[in-house]
């Protein structure tokens, strides 16, 4: 299978990017009110393609839809505040304002560590109306350590014990199979995986110096190999899925210093994505039209590629490491 030269990818990036600036009336808080599930995943992209500079008031606008009690709504203009949203723009910020250096926002994030740590349940899970306590609860650890990498304060106990009794929560959830599997949520465990591996696990080895979370890790990368099918993708062609699945392999095969064995699985689910893409940006599935949360999804796993391949260190794209 031929793989994607440097060419194709830049083209590539440049115009799934132009696509989602075309339609900056359904994510940009300038242009109105919106989905925060969208926005945060521009946010990822503005991130990882070094706009943070030009795009400033993007993160900016973030701070006039907090609600109160310091958390976000799925929809900026309510007031039901979502914990998996709150985790996911808070991290953005985090990240955005070590270019912006606001103080406002960094006032912001604050209040949102805050409403994060007291919203921990006794057994260590975090919980979300819409989504499953396994995908909340890694949303929580991996915004807690963003927020700890980026403010310098790796060695803060209390958020250190936060994080360590979400990943205690956590990894209770593994099957022998090695994947995490919610009946309610995503049953088949892809998507679920996929983002325990990223958000918990490889925080638990990298901050917390939980060494069997490693383990854990290529257990469970080993498993998702199993489950790709021939054409190169996951989850009865997903795109989502698919792409989530990417991401993670490049992390965790970086990470633990085994790329030789899982860079044909990467490649074969990236030629997958690209070959089913639409002129413009991705659906839910193949033929399905764009929408600008998935395309976002693709542009980040295309620029995780482009470092992936570059052999610059994965955990500087997810703020693992600076």
């Amino acid at each position: 299978m031929p793989t994607i030269d440097k060419a194709q990818l830049d083209s590539l990036i440049q115009s799934e990017w132009d696509y989602i600036e075309s339609r900056k009336g359904e994510w940009s808080l300038l242009e109105g009110e919106q989905d925060m599930e969208v926005l945060e995943h521009v946010l990822r992209c503005i991130l990882h393609m070094d706009l943070i500079q030009d795009k400033p008031q993007e993160f900016k606008e973030c701070i006039k839809v907090q609600n109160p009690d310091g958390g976000w709504s799925k929809e900026s203009h309510t007031e039901k505040t979502s914990m998996w949203i709150t985790t996911f723009v808070g991290l953005k910020l985090c990240r955005g304002n070590m270019v912006i250096k606001d103080p406002e926002i960094q006032a912001t994030v604050d209040k949102t560590l805050e409403y994060v740590l007291f919203m921990q349940e006794e057994d260590g899970h975090w919980s979300d109306r819409e989504w499953s306590h396994l995908n909340t609860t890694c949303s929580v650890t991996c915004f807690l350590t963003i927020y700890q990498v980026t403010q310098d304060k790796t060695d803060d106990e209390r958020i250190n014990k936060a994080r360590i009794r979400g990943f205690e929560f956590i990894k209770t959830w593994q099957t022998d199979l090695g994947l995490w599997k919610d009946d309610t949520f995503h049953p088949a465990g892809i998507e679920t995986t996929a983002h325990l591996m990223q958000y918990t696990l490889v925080p638990a080895y990298f901050i917390d110096k939980i060494e069997y979370a490693g383990k854990m890790c290529m257990q469970a990368s080993d498993s998702l190999v199993t489950e790709q099918a021939e054409n190169g993708s996951w989850g009865n062609e997903n795109t989502d899925h698919t792409m989530d699945a990417c991401r993670n392999l490049m992390l965790v095969s970086d990470t633990f210093k085994d790329k030789l064995k899982y860079t044909p699985i990467i490649e074969k689910g990236v030629r997958w994505l690209v070959d089913i893409k639409n002129e413009q940006g991705w659906g839910d599935f193949p033929e399905e039209p764009s929408n600008v949360e998935r395309t976002a999804d693709g542009l980040d796993t295309l620029l995780k590629y482009r470092r992936y391949c570059s052999g610059k260190p994965m955990s500087d794209f997810w703020a693992f490491s600076k």
